[in-house]
């Protein structure tokens, strides 16, 4: 089931930058795999952040869907059970 979140996540990175491990509703989630990633401009339209996108398998088997933004940090955005 697809769930949205957009909450503020604290995140711990690799030397590259990538997502390692994250708090999320008090628990560390670690990073199992990378599914995918890409780049995301933003909306114009909406002044949004140019952003990048991280499908990403946690540890607990749940699909996570975080962003990385350029000027704001990291996000949740939704998650998939």
């Amino acid at each position: 089931m697809l769930r949205l979140a957009d909450r503020t996540l604290s995140v711990l990175e690799t030397p590259r930058g990538d997502p390692q491990a994250f708090l999320w509703r008090g628990r560390r989630v670690r990073v199992r795999q990378i599914v995918d990633d890409w780049e995301e401009e933003g909306c114009w339209w909406r002044d949004e952040e140019p952003r990048r996108v991280y499908r990403v398998l946690g540890h607990d088997d749940t699909l996570y869907e975080l962003h990385q933004l350029a000027a704001s940090g990291w996000r949740l955005f939704r998650t998939y059970d």
